[in-house]
């Protein structure tokens, strides 16, 4: 395995794009190079939030709160809800959304941005994160010129997010491991409690 080290790192350079072809495309608070999967995949989940958010508001999955988690764009979709919702007034987010779990997320750590997220989460606002996810690191910090993102490191400064270091994942699809025993354990949990 440690022999085919290089060629996938080949392969995500390929994944990332040609720096040598780069358009820009303006999604609102983003500007994305579109010549790659990895950024059209990005721009689509940026999209997809705002949607969610959208259904999420006008209360089409019911009136109960919503618990969500997903992982790398997932993850991403979920964020891009929060934010949509957090420039909701408070009276139409209230008991929306009860508890939310990003795994390796493509997502900035700015405090202010997660500062208007937390305002719209009742519950649980947790951030896992591996230092080792090199797929993430590699795309977002080619793709997005950044060194903060928040599914490699915790989120500090903003009160009420809770960051866990998932530092076993070791690979950007191994998240799907951690996402099964987590909610594994918590289903678990909460049918003890009945």
């Amino acid at each position: 395995m440690a022999s085919l080290a290089p060629l996938s790192l080949l392969r995500i350079g390929q994944i990332i794009g040609q720096c040598r072809r780069i358009t820009y495309v303006h999604v609102p608070n983003h500007y994305l190079t579109t010549d790659n999967p990895w950024m059209n995949a990005r721009a689509l989940a940026i999209k997809t939030g705002a949607v969610v958010g959208d259904l999420l508001a006008k209360r089409v999955f019911g009136s109960r709160p919503v618990s969500l988690a997903g992982y790398s764009l997932g993850a991403l979709v979920i964020f891009e809800a929060l934010r949509h919702l957090a420039t909701l007034p408070a009276v139409q987010t209230t008991h929306i959304i009860h508890d939310v779990f990003l795994f390796g997320s493509p997502v900035s750590t700015h405090p202010a941005n997660w500062t208007a997220v937390r305002r719209v989460v009742a519950g649980r606002l947790v951030n896992v994160y591996s230092r080792r996810d090199w797929v993430l690191a590699i795309a977002c910090r080619v793709s997005e010129a950044t060194t903060e993102i928040a599914g490699m490191q915790s989120v500090d400064g903003v009160k009420g997010v809770e960051n866990i270091c998932c530092d076993e994942v070791e690979g950007h699809t191994a998240w799907k491991t951690v996402i099964a025993k987590t909610v594994g354990l918590r289903a678990q949990a909460e049918d003890n409690r009945c």
